[in-house]
């Protein structure tokens, strides 16, 4: 101990007259170098066991001469190899971008892009490989689930005249979170017969895991796929019954007829307008381009009549033309009546998309909409006698052709903000027979109904919980059927419990939601035997579009220098595009 503290006052004399001889071990000790820092390596830090080193948090900042290199390179790429500019914004080409660097940094600059690179068979046998892998995570994924709602639709890829079926999974997920996933995008060789479809979907359904008769579709009104599921719940696509409508309207219009004559002359000159300016090449010339009204595309003809107004109202369309000395074109648009036509069209289109989405539940909202499309169309008295004419076509086209269906209303009772509103719509028979159903699916559902009540028995032995919930989850296109519900009198009607349930949650006296809560997030928190019916209503989508939408994607692959992909390949590409 003598010895230590002759040393430590010998140091301390060293350190007061800054003796430069003093080492750093004699400072801090042996225990503060390098070396007893490598002893304290966390191992468990990483999977390889090697603890991340401090580069590896450093943020390398790229001088701006490289940044501008890698652009020359890509937009040379793009050039050379006749690839879109947007290439470079795709999340896969940004994926192995990264990849490459990840090797560069490991293995340094000298390896070379021609041994790195594989050629074009090997990346084309790697996709079937990456196809089963993603497919096998997709069947894990699925049996997750009980209940499934399906869409499908039949497309002809015209380069090659070949025939697809897409089928497309729905159903929400124990977080409550809307999923969709294309299960595959098939040839359909031979005739596209009714009993053709359902054994091909059904093949694929049962490939993944989930072909089960309690499965749901969501098709077109198609004779051969009505016939094909005519065993199974199908349901109407609500997209595909607002253009039958429409179509229903437009395509009578008689020449003869003076209320009908304008409609026609001016649709006539819209189209004779876009293909003026397509031939002559004149879209440029303006800040937008005319669209042109396509039959098999939703809402087409507003899409071409409000181009139309647009390029009207910005003065760009009189200019060109004026130039041109071409005005002729412009004498047969009734600018007046192409705003009427607009503003009278534009509810379709609006209640197409909202029904249309895909992350949120759609299928509630199909009765709503048909209402509101009903009240939009009620004759004003400063209607003109065309649009008179036209409204009262279009309230008969809507009657007609806009179907509702039963697991419509059933979803609609589902919507705790739509309640009053169905209550008020439904005559007495059809509100009885939602009820009835409500009770049936929650006594079908006893697996999932009894587990919910065995986690909940405490609170449904009581007064059901009462929350504070509002309406955000319907858009303002809605809210005409949203109203400020009204608390009725508790029903001692006898019954069943479930029947007692159902009526007890129809009467408000349970639940209501909180303004900014979504429907999902609603039934998350909710409990009973209602929240494994509204898991299975919910997941329906009210029109078949997901699986449509695989069309324009289709379309983007099959180009004129592609017309030769296998469609084994068609269809692997279009799932991993889909699910990974």
């Amino acid at each position: 101990m003598e010895q230590e503290d002759v040393a430590k006052t010998e140091l301390q004399q060293k350190i007061q007259n800054k003796d430069p001889s003093v080492s750093l071990s004699e400072l801090f000790g042996n225990e503060s170098g390098t070396s007893g820092l490598k002893r304290h390596t966390c191992k468990a830090a990483t999977p390889t066991g090697n603890q991340t080193k401090v580069t590896a948090f450093i943020k390398r900042k790229l001088p701006g001469g490289v940044k501008t290199r890698v652009a020359r390179k890509i937009a040379r790429f793009c050039c050379k190899d006749l690839r879109p500019f947007a290439v470079v914004e795709g999340a896969g080409f940004v994926s192995v971008v990264q990849e490459l660097l990840d090797i560069g940094s490991q293995y340094g600059g000298a390896v070379r892009a021609e041994d790195l690179l594989p050629c074009a068979r090997t990346v084309s046998r790697h996709v079937d490989g990456e196809y089963q892998k993603s497919k096998a995570l997709v069947v894990e994924d699925l049996k997750q689930c009980t209940n499934y709602a399906v869409t499908t639709d039949l497309w002809t890829e015209e380069k090659t005249n070949t025939h697809y079926i897409t089928v497309t999974v729905h159903y929400i997920t124990v977080n409550w979170e809307m999923v969709n996933r294309i299960l595959a995008t098939k040839e359909m060789v031979g005739v596209k017969s009714g009993a053709h479809i359902r054994i091909t979907v059904e093949e694929i359904l049962q490939e993944f895991g989930i072909q089960s008769p309690n499965n749901v579709f969501v098709t077109d009104n198609g004779s051969n796929v009505v016939s094909a599921f005519k065993d199974y719940v199908r349901l109407s696509c609500a997209g595909h019954n607002i253009n039958l409508a429409l179509k229903y309207v437009f395509d009578n219009l008689e020449d003869d007829n003076p209320r009908h004559s304008p409609v026609i002359k001016l649709l006539h000159e819209s189209k004779t307008l876009v293909s003026h300016f397509k031939r002559a090449g004149l879209q440029n010339e303006l800040d937008q381009t005319l669209k042109q009204a396509v039959e098999t595309r939703w809402n087409s003809k507003l899409l071409m009549l409000r181009s139309i107004n647009d390029a009207l109202k910005s003065g760009k369309l009189h200019r060109v033309l004026l130039a041109r000395r071409e005005l002729r074109f412009l004498n047969n648009i009734d600018s007046e009546l192409l705003e009427d036509i607009i503003k009278l069209l534009t509810p379709f289109d609006e209640a197409t998309r909202h029904l249309s989405a895909d992350k949120t539940p759609t299928l509630h909202l199909v009765l709503p909409t048909k209402a509101t499309l009903l009240k939009g169309l009620l004759i004003q008295a400063d209607d003109s006698a065309i649009m008179k004419e036209l409204k009262g076509k279009l309230t008969q086209a809507v009657e007609l052709k806009f179907i509702v269906q039963l697991y419509h209303k059933v979803a609609t009772a589902l919507s705790p903000s739509l309640r009053s509103f169905l209550r008020k719509t439904l005559s007495a028979q059809e509100y009885e027979e939602v009820i009835n159903t409500l009770a049936a699916f929650m006594t079908t559902g006893t697996e999932e109904r009894v587990r919910d009540h065995a986690d909940t028995a405490e609170e449904e032995e009581g007064t059901p919980p009462v929350s504070e919930r509002g309406t955000t989850e319907v858009h303002n296109f809605f809210s005409s059927c949203v109203e400020e519900e009204e608390t009725e009198a508790h029903s001692d009607e006898e019954g069943t419990s479930c029947r007692k349930f159902v009526l007890d949650y129809m009467l408000q006296n349970n639940s209501k939601m909180t303004r900014g809560e979504s429907l999902l997030g609603f039934w998350k928190e909710m409990s009973g035997g209602l929240v494994a019916v509204a898991k299975k209503m919910l997941a329906i989508p009210a029109t078949s579009t997901p699986s449509e939408r695989s069309f324009s994607v289709a379309g983007r692959l099959i180009e004129e220098r592609r017309t030769s992909l296998d469609p084994d390949n068609v269809n692997a590409i279009l799932f991993l595009h889909s699910n990974i």
